[in-house]
Order: C-alpha cells, then structure tokens, then sequence
C-alpha cells in the first residue's frame, strides 16, 4: 500500500500554485495555505462559506479539508480543533456534492484527487486502528464518512459492511454489502488508496457466506449467496491482486506503527457518532 498518511508543506505549495484561482478572497487563502497558516485559512474559508456567493465554490471546500487536516496532524492544536479530521472529511463531502455545480468546480475536483487520496488513506488507517481494538462501531462510522465523498468506492462499502455486521447493525452491513458486491465486477479498477481494503473485504466476505450465520438476513434482502459467489469473490481478488505493485506488499508490522503513529496524530473525541454527518 502507499504510504499516502501526511502531506507536506512542498506537495501543498505545488499544487496550489499551479493551480490556483483567480478570485481575490480566494487567494488571500491560496497564500494562507502556502505559507502554513492553517488556522487563519479555515477560519477565511469557513466565512467564506456562508457567503451566498462562495456556498457552493469547490475551492472553498477544497482549502477546508486540506487545512482542516493538516490542522489534525498537529498536536499542539488538538485542543482548539479536536474534530479537526473530521471537519476535514465534511468538506471533502461538500466538495464531492459541489463537483460539477456549477461546472467550474470540476476543475478544483480534477485538482483535489491526489490530496482525497491522502485523506483517504488517512481515514481507512483509523478506522483499521478501531478495528484491532475491536471497536467495530467506530470502524464502521469512519468507513461510511468515506463512502460520502468517495460513494463509488466499492472496496470501501463492502469493508463498511463487515464491519457493521461486527458491530451487530447487521441490517445495514448486509445492505452495505450487497451494495458493494452488485457494483463489483472485472472492469472495476480500484482506488489505490483503498485496493488492499478491498481485497480484505472479500476475504472477509467468504468467510461470512462460509459461516452461514447470517444467511437469514441475506434472505430478508432477497440475496441468496452460494458457492458461485465465494467463486466469483476469489476470482475478483485475483484480479484486483495486479492492481497491486510489488513494492506495495503490505509489511503487517510495518503497517501497525503507521497506524500506532496516525492514531496520535488524527485522534478523535468519543462522543456519539450518529447525528454529525451533516
């Protein structure tokens, strides 16, 4: 997997210059954000965005999510913004919503993949730092925050949905489930922030159809999954296995200190998730 967990000064100061926009108030934060001033252009951009002119500007939202995290990968500021990756994550939603309306913000979305990659990957880390301490609640809440700006994602959705079922919400991980394994086919390619989640996720999925614990509910969805399926998974894993460069095989140990360290880094407040999507 690539390690895609923090950005730096350098990738922030490429982009926005190469790429920056015209509008006044715009670049007063495009400066802010090159020169590190991370709280003074989320505090620029979060007025901006009440400003019925700006609602709906993708470089609005897309100074949000990257100031919103870099701010999360501060200790010094957890303090002042202990929801900072999570704030991160709302206006990469925003962003994702506003992607093509009006039609101007497609160029901001094209200019944004790379860094909702980072996110990404951010995001999937935490929830996978929930899951060895088998709080699948939580792992599951994180997965579904991506599923909001990246709902094509189906490695994502099908990972959400053992989770869920983990979790004991088995409605909503066989939905999620179904969801994902009716998208899945050879031609899909994958995200490479989340390839490895995916061929994960149909691991875990065979061992779920294999268990036949939850066939019932399967049923009250109309899914009857049988051995053609556990079939269909593992070819889908084969083939979404040369997605993978070699150089990319996962070091298990290597990958728990990445996760130990972004757990530091993006921690969250333990209050209850439900209720704090929009």
């Amino acid at each position: 997997m690539k390690k895609l967990l923090l950005l730096s000064i350098l990738y922030f100061t490429f982009q926005v210059i190469s790429a920056q926009p015209d509008d006044k108030k715009l670049g007063k934060i495009t400066f802010l954000m090159v020169d590190g001033e991370y709280e003074d252009a989320v505090s620029k951009a979060e007025k901006l965005k009440e400003d019925p002119e700006y609602r709906k500007n993708g470089w609005v939202y897309y100074y949000l999510s990257q100031a919103y995290f870099e701010i999360a990968g501060m200790p010094e500021l957890h303090d002042d913004y202990p929801k900072a990756l999570k704030e991160s994550i709302k206006a990469a939603y925003k962003l994702a919503k506003y992607k093509n309306k009006p039609k101007a913000n497609l160029e901001v979305w094209d200019n944004a993949r790379e860094f909702l990659s980072v996110l990404k990957d951010s995001v999937i880390t935490v929830s996978e730092i929930y899951y060895d301490t088998e709080n699948y609640r939580k792992s599951a809440y994180y997965l579904k925050s991506i599923s909001r700006f990246s709902p094509d994602d189906y490695g994502v959705w099908l990972m959400k949905g053992v989770y869920e079922i983990k979790s004991r919400n088995i409605g909503e991980g066989v939905k999620s489930i179904i969801l994902a394994m009716d998208s899945l086919n050879p031609e899909y390619v994958p995200y490479a922030a989340s390839t490895w989640t995916l061929i994960d996720a149909l691991d875990e999925f065979v061992l779920i159809v294999k268990s036949g614990e939850y066939d019932q509910y399967f049923k009250t969805y109309k899914y009857n999954p049988t051995q053609k399926d556990i079939d269909r998974a593992m070819e889908l894993k084969k083939i979404f296995l040369t997605y993978v460069e070699e150089e990319e095989e996962i070091d298990k140990d290597e990958r728990k200190k990445e996760s130990e360290t972004i757990y530091k880094t993006f921690r969250s407040d333990d209050a209850e998730e439900e209720g704090e999507d929009e």
